[in-house]
C-alpha cells in the first residue's frame, strides 16, 4: 500500500517566506536537558535546510495536556535546551494568537524578522480552539505564514488546528515534511504485504487504547505477544489470579471475546512479582499458578522471554509497541530490554523490524538499539491508529497528492 503525500519542492524559492511548521516536541523536559529527544532529532536537518534557504520558520508544538496556561508546559522552557543541544538559535514568542493585539504584535515581529530566523510560538494547546479544530483559530495562525509543513507524525491522529485545520486552510500550499513522509513509508509496509511470519509485541498499561489495533493485528499477524498490564484482563478472563496487579476496569469481557475468537495470541507463562512497586522490593519469578493475593505483576518471567524469543527469531516482520514491564524501575524492565535486543538482532538477519510508542522509545534508547531496529516510529497512538485505520489519519488526509 502506497500513500503519496505532497512535499515541498527543493526548487521552490523560500527567501523571506514565512513558513509555519508543525513539529511534535512533546518530550520530557528537566533542568538537565531534553530526554528521549528522538522526536526533535528527526526535525533538525529539515529546520536547518529551510533556514539555509532563507525561510522565516515559525514552529508550532504542544507540551503535555494543559487545561489552562501553565508555565511548566510553556515552550519557553525548551528554548535554551534547544540552543544548547542542537545549536538552534530560536526566538520565543509568548503572544496568544487568540488576542487581536497580541496577534498583530506577533505578525509584526515576524514580518520584521530577517530571512533564516527561527521562531517558536507558545504551546498550541494553550489556545482553547486548538483541540476543537476551531476554524477562526486556524485563520489566525494562518495569517502568520505563507505555507504550512506538517513534520509531526506523532500527532497526525489528532483533528486539531495545528495538524488538520492548517493543512486544510493552506490547501496545496500544505506539505508533509521529510520525517512525516518517512514514518508513513515505513509503516505502510505493515499495511501492504508484510513478510511472514509476522509477529507483533504489544504491551503497555491499558487494553482499551489498544483494543482496535489488537483486533486488527490478530487478523494480520501470525502471532501476537501480549504483555505488560495489558495481559492482566486476559489472565482474569482465563481464570488466572492476578493478585494486586493493575487491571483496567471493564476490559475482562473484551479480553474473553478476543481469546474465544483468536488463537494466535500468546500471553506470559510466568512473571516477576513484588508486593510493593519500589526499587528495594524483593522480586520473585512465579508461574501463573503460583501468583498469590498480595502479588503485583511487574515483568515477564524467563520462561516467557525464552518462548517469545523463539517466536521472534523465526519472524520476518516484527512490530513492537509498548513495554512489557515497569520500565521506570530498572530491575523490573529487564523483559522489555531483552525484547529490544532480540528485535535488534533480528534486524541484522533480514527481518523487517518496526517499533514505537512513547514508553517504548526510552527502552530502545537505553539499550542503544535505535540504530539496529530498522525503524523507530515517534508515534504511539498515531502508529496504532495508522495500522487500524489503514493510513487514513486526519493529519495525513489534507496532504494527499
Amino acid at each position: 500500500m502506497k500513500i503519496a503525500l505532497r512535499t515541498l519542492s527543493t526548487k521552490k524559492k523560500l527567501m523571506g517566506t514565512s513558513v509555519l511548521m508543525r513539529v511534535d516536541w512533546n518530550v520530557p523536559v528537566s533542568s538537565k536537558g531534553l530526554k528521549n529527544s528522538l522526536k526533535i532529532e528527526r526535525n533538525i536537518n529539515t529546520i536547518k535546510q529551510l533556514q539555509e534557504r532563507g525561510a522565516k520558520l515559525i514552529l508550532l508544538t504542544h507540551l503535555g495536556r494543559p487545561k489552562k496556561r501553565d508555565r511548566k508546559l510553556s515552550t519557553k522552557r525548551i528554548v535554551p535546551l534547544l540552543k544548547r543541544h542542537y545549536q538552534l538559535n530560536l526566538r520565543y514568542h509568548a503572544e496568544s494568537v487568540s488576542k487581536i493585539k497580541s496577534l498583530e504584535t506577533l505578525r509584526q515581529h515576524i514580518e520584521q524578522a530577517d530571512p533564516g530566523t527561527i521562531h517558536i510560538l507558545e504551546n498550541v494547546r494553550f489556545e482553547k480552539g486548538e483541540e476543537k479544530n476551531d476554524a477562526s483559530l486556524a485563520k489566525r495562525y494562518g495569517s502568520l505564514g505563507e505555507l504550512f509543513i506538517n513534520d509531526a507524525f506523532a500527532v497526525c491522529h489528532r483533528k486539531h488546528v495545528s495538524v488538520f485545520g492548517l493543512a486544510r486552510l493552506f490547501k496545496k500550499e500544505a506539505y508533509a515534511g521529510p520525517a512525516l513522509v518517512e514514518e508513513v513509508k515505513q509503516l505502510s509496509h505493515i499495511l501492504s504485504k508484510p513478510k511472514k511470519p509476522f509477529v507483533a509485541v504489544i504491551g503497555g498499561k491499558k487494553l482499551s487504547t489498544k483494543l482496535p489495533v489488537l483486533k486488527s493485528l490478530t487478523k494480520r499477524c501470525d502471532t501476537v505477544l501480549v504483555g505488560g498490564a495489558m495481559a492482566t484482563p486476559f489472565f482474569k478472563a482465563s481464570g488466572i489470579r492476578i493478585g494486586k496487579s493493575f487491571i483496567e476496569k471493564g476490559m475482562e469481557a473484551s479480553a474473553r471475546s478476543i481469546l474465544k475468537m483468536k488463537k494466535n495470541i500468546m500471553l506470559p507463562v510466568d512473571v516477576m512479582t513484588v508486593t510493593q512497586v519500589q526499587k528495594s522490593s524483593k522480586r520473585l519469578y512465579k508461574t501463573l499458578e503460583e501468583i498469590e493475593k498480595k502479588d503485583i505483576i511487574v515483568d515477564a518471567g524467563p520462561a516467557t522471554l525464552a518462548e517469545w524469543a523463539s517466536q521472534l527469531q523465526k519472524a520476518k516482520t516484527i512490530l513492537w509497541n509498548g513495554p512489557i514491564g515497569v520500565t521506570e524501575i530498572k530491575a523490573m524492565g529487564f523483559g522489555s530490554r531483552f525484547i529490544a535486543r532480540v528485535i535488534a538482532a533480528r534486524s541484522h538477519h533480514g527481518a523487517c523490524t518496526l517499533a514505537g510508542g512513547g514508553d517504548t522509545i526510552p527502552v530502545i534508547i537505553n539499550t542503544r538499539t535505535d540504530k539496529d531496529i530498522q525503524f523507530v516510529s515517534t508515534g504511539g497512538g498515531a502508529m496504532l491508529e495508522f495500522i487500524t485505520k489503514k493510513g487514513l489519519l486526519p493529519g495525513l488526509q489534507p496532504l494527499l497528492k
